[in-house]
């Protein structure tokens, strides 16, 4: 089921998102989903990380945002 919702946009933000849809060949609505996609995936992530921070902090492990990047990499 699709809902319908409404957003408001300043004239700025507006402007680049059509022009974005017209170099994608897209819609608005395509946009928009696609943001919201990469937003709630990054929150999910951003949780991840910071509940294994602290539970590595709690046990006393330290450990920097660099050596998690070279642990992904």
């Amino acid at each position: 089921m699709r809902n319908i919702i409404t957003i408001s946009l300043s004239d700025k933000m507006l402007k680049k998102l059509i022009q974005e849809c017209k170099e994608k060949n897209t819609s608005r609505s395509e946009i928009v989903r696609e943001s919201l996609e990469r937003y709630f995936f990054v929150r999910e992530l951003t949780k991840i990380r910071n509940k294994a921070i602290s539970e590595l902090t709690r046990k006393g492990i330290v450990i920097t945002e660099e050596q998690i990047f070279k642990n992904i990499s």
